[in-house]
């Protein structure tokens, strides 16, 4: 009903409030603990010869920069669970798997569900139309809440890059399980069709952050440019699932070994080998004995 819909839109434009807020707070106390860091650094440096007044300012003045430092990473941890609250209300919770698909993610889970990855020349070319994925994969994502109000310029670009974070790492994250579940067969067309799927969807991930989603063929978009944002942490949260679909693509496991490549030290920014496995096993030209021995040799 319209009145559902403003009480829904008026807690929508609270918490948004909110968040600049959070951040505005976040920013601040960084601020002045760089300031007050700045100010020891100065007496350290002009007191060589310290007597015992000047110490005990100093000491002052590193206890108020700690304190302020501490307020700025439990300000900055404070958005990031209520953004990504705010993102599971509007895009999708951690029941995305047992839905119907109302919402955006829920959408593109049952998309990637739904598609079929063991495909032949024709079959490619047709799926891959970029009118078919724009209108089935990227259009709920487009015409989502949470985008419309980042369209309105409601929030800082700081908060937009992390609601826009959020809902990368859940569509990596959706993507990620399927192919998990083991339920997918791809050949080498689907391969790439599921690369220009993770293409997209990054590229439309990075538009919005841009303010400037060249993509983009809704002509009512009225994103303006954010300054000083970086798409960076976007492409972080795709670095998995772009491994997937590099093994997906190989013309025989064992050139993983040559072709592999790790992103940091982390598990979350790379595939475990179990994970690899799981990856191999889904391509139908795979042999069992191949994948076996490559992942034997995996570090």
């Amino acid at each position: 009903t319209k009145l559902t819909q403003e009480s829904l839109q008026s807690k929508v434009d609270s918490e948004l409030c909110a968040l600049n807020g959070i951040y505005a707070a976040e920013n601040a106390c960084s601020a002045l603990s760089g300031l007050f860091n700045e100010l020891v650094e100065e007496r350290l440096e002009g007191d060589a010869i310290a007597h015992g007044g000047n110490q005990k300012k100093a000491s002052m003045l590193t206890f108020a920069r700690d304190e302020l430092a501490s307020h700025s990473r439990a300000y900055h941890n404070l958005l990031q669970h209520r953004v990504r609250s705010l993102v599971s209300d509007l895009c999708g919770a951690d029941d995305i798997f047992d839905t119907a698909g109302r919402l955006c993610l829920q959408n593109l889970r049952l998309f990637v569900e739904n598609e079929v990855y063991n495909l032949n020349a024709s079959s490619f070319r047709t799926m891959e139309g970029e009118d078919r994925l724009e209108a089935e994969m990227l259009g709920p994502i487009r015409r989502s809440q949470i985008l419309d109000e980042i369209g309105k310029d409601k929030c800082d670009s700081v908060v937009v890059l992390q609601m826009v974070e959020a809902m990368s790492l859940k569509s990596a994250e959706i993507i990620l399980k399927i192919l998990f579940q083991g339920s997918k067969e791809f050949n080498e067309w689907g391969a790439l069709l599921l690369g220009k799927q993770v293409r997209m969807l990054t590229n439309t991930y990075c538009g919005v952050v841009l303010g400037s989603d060249n993509s983009s063929k809704d002509s009512q978009s009225t994103m303006t440019p954010k300054s000083g944002s970086s798409t960076a942490a976007i492409l972080k949260q795709f670095e998995r699932i772009n491994q997937a679909v590099s093994i997906l693509q190989l013309e025989k496991p064992s050139d993983w070994l040559a072709f592999a490549y790790q992103v940091g030290d982390s598990d979350d920014t790379n595939l475990t080998t179990d994970e690899i496995r799981k990856v191999m096993e889904l391509r139908v030209d795979f042999s069992a004995d191949s994948i076996a021995k490559v992942c034997s040799k995996i570090k």
